[in-house]
């Protein structure tokens, strides 16, 4: 056996990287079946909590002044600028045999979860106080609890984030896998259960309060969610491999600014981040105006099949059109689908024969391009990393990730915090089974569809910008597989020196 077949063999017995870049860096798959099966069944047991549902929950049921909930949100920015910083210098430079991020993932799971549990469960322990909404002792209940749920949650996620792109470093192998990873659509599952259970509550057909319904339902998916995180990080690997050099902090400051993708797609998500605006007025719209929180799943049963069936036709659009214009079709039909159901719905709140085809209407709209919202965004984001680590030679996800992501969070909190405080200024009684006039629904229905749209309208702008093509790509991937081969040969050869050294002194 030759010299160079034995190093073949060496290198391929111990690392899942191709050996020369003349191998495929699309056609080779890294992630065995045993990964496969873990992705999808825990990142759809992953999906399973009501966050959606906890800016209602803290008004209604822990019973928190909006204004409190919206000046929070902003305050902890300041925060954010500080730990998120911090946290995304230290994971960048880690470096153990376990991998860069999986230690940190491990570490803060634990805690996250408490934190996370803690808000939804509060309430039992202080339902007997009768504090009111501007009592000092819930006040500093839920800054308390916020903060070390935005501390811990910033390096989780960090950790969570950065793990993402490091399954495997072939672009069409990542694309599978982001889709297995969403192609299920069981994150409906927990609020489905929930609407109903809501719905059977407030008519006393269970032996459990709508309070205790969001409490139980709140902590009981969160649960679930992270035992599934938890057994997801036992079983995955680590497989891009990291440069020997740790990054200074300069160094991830260069990678963000001077990767013009990554600039064009953050300001993408900057402008577009201010159409969060209708997030708080979700379950408001379904409970305070629909009435019924079991209609958000009958509007949804036409367009269920479509989730599914978005999957199948996606691989063939990925074909035909590039990132950039799949990027705009995702975007633009479930937005045109929402204003076709606000002109019609507008003026016949009270009329669920027009209300729930036009709500219907929406809904096949979105699921129509379910597969392409879920897979494309993520996909250019984990391309747009291999990017920068192919011009500059460093590889910074997770101080990429804070710039970008800080960015975006800013306009956010602030997003939230507005539309936290326009409940009060849309005449909205808060409490439990309240009822809401006219007016107040119209703009609860306008701030949950229209306004969301408008307000992030900017954010197509800067995509019109976004350009990748499938020539600089190829280029892209065969020259960072032969840089990343090089690493792992000139790593290997190391050890064998190492160890060769070792021998000879003894």
């Amino acid at each position: 056996m030759s010299q160079k077949t034995e190093e073949k063999k060496i290198l391929t017995e111990n690392t899942d990287m191709p050996i020369t870049s003349s191998d495929s860096v699309y056609g080779k798959r890294y992630v065995g079946a045993k990964e496969l099966i873990t992705l999808f069944v825990t990142g759809e047991v992953n999906k399973f909590n009501l966050e959606g549902y906890l800016s209602y929950f803290m008004l209604n049921v822990f019973g928190l002044d909006s204004r409190i909930i919206a000046a929070f949100a902003l305050a902890t920015l300041a925060w954010d600028l500080i730990n998120d910083s911090i946290f995304a210098y230290i994971v960048d430079r880690t470096r153990t045999r376990f991998g860069k991020f999986k230690p940190w993932a491990f570490a803060t799971i634990g805690p996250y979860a408490i934190a996370c549990i803690a808000l939804w469960v509060t309430p039992l322990f202080i339902g007997d106080q009768n504090w009111g909404p501007l009592s000092w002792q819930k006040i500093a209940i839920y800054c308390v609890i916020s903060i070390l749920k935005e501390t811990i949650g910033t390096l989780y996620t960090c950790a969570v984030n950065g793990l993402n792109s490091t399954y495997t470093p072939s672009i069409d192998d990542k694309a599978a896998l982001i889709a297995l990873d969403n192609i299920g659509d069981f994150q409906k599952v927990p609020s489905y259960v929930m609407v109903v259970m809501l719905d059977l509550a407030a008519v006393g057909a269970i032996g459990m309060s709508v309070e205790n319904v969001y409490i139980f339902m709140g902590a009981g998916t969160l649960i679930v969610s992270f035992l599934g995180m938890f057994i997801r990080l036992l079983v995955i690997k680590e497989r891009v491999v990291q440069v020997e050099e740790k990054p200074k902090l300069i160094d991830g400051m260069r990678n963000f600014f001077g990767n013009r993708l990554q600039v064009i797609l953050t300001l993408t998500q900057i402008l577009g981040a201010f159409g969060n605006v209708g997030g708080p007025f979700s379950n408001m719209f379904w409970l305070d105006v629909m009435g019924s929180a079991s209609l958000q799943v009958v509007c949804g049963v036409p367009a269920a099949p479509l989730t599914y069936i978005s999957y199948m036709y996606l691989p063939r659009l990925r074909k035909k059109f590039s990132m950039k214009q799949l990027w705009f079709i995702a975007h633009a039909v479930p937005e045109i689908g929402w204003i076709v159901a606000f002109i019609v719905g507008f003026n016949n709140l009270d009329n669920m024969w027009i209300m729930i085809p036009a709500l219907m209407f929406h809904e096949i709209c979105f699921s129509s391009v379910y597969s392409i919202e879920k897979t494309i965004p993520q996909l250019m984001e984990q391309e747009i990393i291999d990017y920068g680590e192919w011009k500059t030679g460093k590889r910074t996800e997770a101080m990429t990730s804070f710039i970008s992501s800080l960015a975006t969070k800013i306009v956010s909190q602030i997003q939230n915090a507005v539309s936290t405080a326009v409940v009060s200024f849309i005449g909205y009684e808060a409490g439990v089974g309240a009822v809401q006039s006219t007016r107040t629904k119209q703009a609860i229905f306008a701030m949950y569809s229209v306004v969301p749209i408008l307000c992030g309208a900017l954010g197509y702008i800067p995509m019109f910008f976004y350009n990748l093509d499938d020539k600089t790509r190829t280029i892209m991937y065969h020259e960072l597989t032969e840089r990343r081969n090089n690493i792992i040969k000139k790593s290997q050869e190391n050890a064998i020196a190492d160890g060769t050294k070792s021998n000879e002194e003894v």
